[in-house]
């Protein structure tokens, strides 16, 4: 009987020190370390941000100038000139027909873009001044969308763009503005058959040049006629026609003028005369 006590206390040790030994336990798993929390930006590095991804996703400044460039190309108009114009003598009361060839220069006034660095800044100027008045009325104080501001800033760059490079306005006009106009001239009369030297200089006035014409030479008609060399000047108005879209501006000019004779009024005859025209510049630039 003590036998049989003492087995069953030496199993139910047994038993507990087993239950109590530590057993084959899965191992730690280290603690994860947590990714800092990105720093957080200001609208204004968000705005950079939108507008760097903007200038990415569009054509570039060059590429979108091209048009306003073929343009400016047009402010320029340099070559040799011919035409055809029909005088009235007022005191003799007769009239005339001459040949005119010549040399000019003829400035207009088509905007002249700036370089390429200078445009860009520009844009991105204006970029952030519209697109911040634009977020403030988007989100009212909420916390930027990332999405939602890249399409607006798109658009505002888009905007922008056009504004300062005037993509709206780069179609070729047939009235295009003159600026200034520089000219030499020979004039054949028929009917008197001599030549006339003549110089023009004008500004241009809303779409017309407002000139002054110099010119001498023999205008009498007639073997009988006082043939000594007389100075003429007068006004001369003119309506400059580009018919072509083209960059290079051959221009057709419509003019108006009055010579009067400035030298030899006290001889019996003078040669004031009313002269109508047109004449076409070739532009060889």
């Amino acid at each position: 009987m003590k036998s049989a006590s003492l087995v069953l206390i030496v199993l139910a040790v047994t038993t507990h020190v087993a239950v109590a030994q530590p057993g084959a336990t899965a191992p730690m798993q280290p603690e994860m370390e947590q990714p800092p929390p990105p720093p957080q930006q200001n609208d204004d590095a968000l705005i950079d941000q939108a507008i760097a991804k903007a200038q990415s996703e569009m054509p570039t400044v060059l590429t979108i100038a091209k048009g306003a460039f073929r343009r400016a190309r047009r402010s320029v108009a340099i070559g040799p000139t011919v035409g055809t114009w029909g005088a009235a003598y007022i005191t003799p009361g007769e009239a005339d027909l001459a040949l005119t060839v010549g040399l000019g220069f003829e400035m207009f006034k088509v905007p002249v873009m700036p370089d390429m660095e200078t445009l860009k800044a520009l844009v991105v100027e204006r970029v952030k001044a519209v697109a911040k008045d634009r977020i403030k009325q988007a989100f009212q104080g909420r916390a930027i969308d990332p999405v939602y501001l890249d399409q607006i800033v798109l658009k505002v760059y888009e905007d922008v763009r056009k504004e300062i490079l005037g993509l709206e306005n780069v179609r070729a006009k047939t009235l295009e503005r003159p600026a200034y106009t520089i000219a030499f001239e020979a004039d054949r009369r028929f009917g008197a058959e001599r030549w006339l030297g003549r110089t023009r200089v004008g500004v241009g006035v809303w779409k017309l040049t407002f000139a002054l014409s110099a010119s001498f030479g023999k205008a009498c008609r007639g073997d009988g006629c006082d043939d000594r060399i007389r100075g003429f000047i007068g006004p001369e108005v003119v309506l400059h026609v580009i018919p072509s879209g083209a960059p290079r501006a051959n221009v057709i000019d419509l003019f108006l003028r009055g010579d009067f004779q400035a030298t030899g009024r006290a001889d019996t005859t003078t040669y004031d005369q009313l002269v109508v025209g047109a004449r076409y510049l070739v532009d060889i630039i």
